[in-house]
């Protein structure tokens, strides 16, 4: 099990910057699907949108997440229901604080998308056929159901990454290393909670799981 940089919840809540990935284990049954399709103890990410300087132990942080549509929430929404939500942080580490506020535009601009429900439908039907029939028809599809107006929770995360570094960093913000041969938007298809927990250009903050 990979360490994490801070062992209590309110001291990783404290250090948070703007960008830093939010992941959660929802208890719920689409919860339950998710994390079963994928191994993983994730179900659902989120990325802080804003850390504001409030004292006291109560730390208003603001994270934006394709829920349905792509909205901004406080990370108490999770924090406050600890028997439905468990949680974890990451952080790509190599950001600048430049870097880390151009991803305050592209979250602004992506406010109110709506979820792309039919690519969360075509990531079941894949891994169905995975499961069943060893067939694997992400990258055969990928173009076909890939909305790049719409987003899911991964998505919006991968491409908010991709977008806010320097062309020559873009690179090492792909989350998912094992894929040979195929496209940024390919990788998007593709991407789960999963993949970014698994990550090696992450490091954990708080709650380090598969």
């Amino acid at each position: 099990m990979p360490r994490a940089r801070y062992q209590k919840l309110d001291e990783a809540v404290r250090n948070l910057k703007v960008g830093d990935i939010v992941l959660v284990h929802a208890k719920t049954l689409l919860g339950k699907i998710i994390r079963h399709s994928t191994d993983s103890h994730w179900s659902h990410v989120a990325i802080v949108f804003d850390t504001p300087d409030v004292s006291g132990t109560e730390h208003d942080v603001l994270i934006i997440e394709a829920d349905w549509q792509v909205e901004i929430h406080r990370l108490t929404t999770y924090l406050h229901e600890p028997d439905l939500y468990d949680v974890g942080f990451k952080r790509v580490a190599f950001l600048t604080d430049e870097e880390r506020e151009r991803f305050r535009g592209f979250f602004l601009d992506a406010v109110d998308t709506p979820y792309d429900t039919y690519r969360l439908f075509i990531f079941f039907i894949q891994t169905v056929l995975a499961w069943a029939a060893h067939m694997d028809i992400g990258y055969a599809t990928a173009r076909s159901v890939i909305n790049t107006d719409n987003y899911i929770c991964t998505s919006l995360t991968q491409r908010a990454y991709y977008l806010a570094v320097s062309p020559e960093k873009r690179g090492r913000t792909i989350f998912r290393r094992n894929d040979k041969g195929i496209d940024f938007l390919q990788q998007m298809e593709k991407i789960s909670p999963a993949d970014i927990a698994r990550s090696d250009n992450t490091e954990w903050l708080y709650n380090p799981h598969r």
